[in-house]
């Protein structure tokens, strides 16, 4: 007969009570490019201490089912290693995040980031403090962000950014470490998590489009301070011409196959689905007619409004003058 303690007990991922097990695992992780850039700022830091682990925490929101997370502010935590034992300062940690909540207070702690070379048993001391307790992931599942930029011969590099959600396996008590005061008896098998760089705003994508074409050019790419919406906008258009001159290509080219036929099909549906008035130039013009006097509207009322109020701030002001 095996006895019961041979057997290997392997739990939903972060999940501390079986109360909690209908939460579904991460399955996408949406990184703002602002937040990935302040991650690689803050994991640079390394550099200066290469035996030194620089952690931070990922802030974000998560959708209601818990399978999408979208990391859109990050900040640092400080820690340290010693031995066996790594010391997080959790007072720090829990101050940051309630002046973050002040300011945002739809979003959450979605996990924590480093730039660690290798996964270790302090990833998993590491990852057991941001799955529990109040003011962390829990009882959600942690994300565990890596961004490796150094070679082994610790030399820079291209980012790559990973990231990873944690399982908790094990006996219990197998494997224990110190994360500061307390005591940790997990051990945890990360499993990788597609994740996307996304930009938001008009001049994020200036930047991150500039970021990428310097990337494989020669000469340097600069982006100007004169950039402006209209160039941003010339370079889409740009974009969507070349991109139809491809489908009409393709169109032309196409072969009896299925999964051509089934393409063809595909997009007459779109095309006879779509509004009426994009073949009706003079109802879009119209419509584009309309939207600018909208427009037009909406500043006038915005400028009288603030101007309204300038009004008021001076008569307030006026009126306690007199009073004193």
């Amino acid at each position: 007969m095996v006895s019961e303690t041979s057997f290997m007990h392997i739990v939903r991922p972060n999940v501390a009570s079986p109360a909690n097990s209908s939460i579904a695992s991460p399955c996408k992780v949406k990184i703002h490019a602002s937040a990935s850039f302040q991650i690689l700022e803050i994991v640079s830091k390394q550099i200066l201490t290469p035996d030194k682990r620089v952690i931070g925490t990922l802030l974000g929101y998560r959708s209601d089912d818990g399978t999408e997370y979208e990391v859109r502010d990050v900040f640092m935590v400080p820690s340290s290693e010693t031995g066996d034992s790594i010391a997080i300062d959790d007072h720090a940690h829990k101050t940051l995040f309630q002046l973050y909540k002040k300011a945002h207070p739809k979003e959450h702690v979605l996990g924590w980031f480093d730039g660690s070379k290798t996964i270790n048993a302090d990833t998993a001391l590491i990852h057991d403090f941001f799955s529990k307790g109040s003011d962390r992931a829990f009882p959600y599942p942690a994300i565990y962000l890596n961004a490796k930029y150094l070679t082994e011969n610790n030399e820079v590099t291209t980012p790559e950014i990973s990231t990873y959600v944690g399982a908790a396996v094990g006996k219990s008590g197998a494997t224990s470490g110190k994360v500061g005061w307390n005591v940790s008896s997990s051990s945890y098998i990360f499993s990788p998590v597609p994740n996307e760089v996304m930009s938001g705003t008009a001049s994020e994508k200036l930047a991150l489009n500039a970021l990428t074409d310097s990337q494989y050019s020669e000469s340097p790419v600069t982006v100007s301070a004169t950039a402006t919406d209209l160039s941003f906008l010339s370079s889409q258009i740009k974009s969507v011409t070349k991109t139809i001159d491809n489908l009409l290509y393709y169109i032309n080219n196409a072969s009896s196959s299925d999964s051509d036929i089934d393409l063809l099909r595909l997009l007459s549906n779109n095309l006879l689905d779509r509004p009426q008035y994009l073949t009706d130039l003079k109802e879009l013009e119209s419509h584009f007619r309309v939207h600018n006097q909208d427009v037009v509207m909406i500043e006038y009322l915005t400028k009288a409004v603030k101007e309204q109020i300038e009004l008021i701030a001076r008569l307030t002001a006026s009126s306690e003058a007199d009073r004193k």
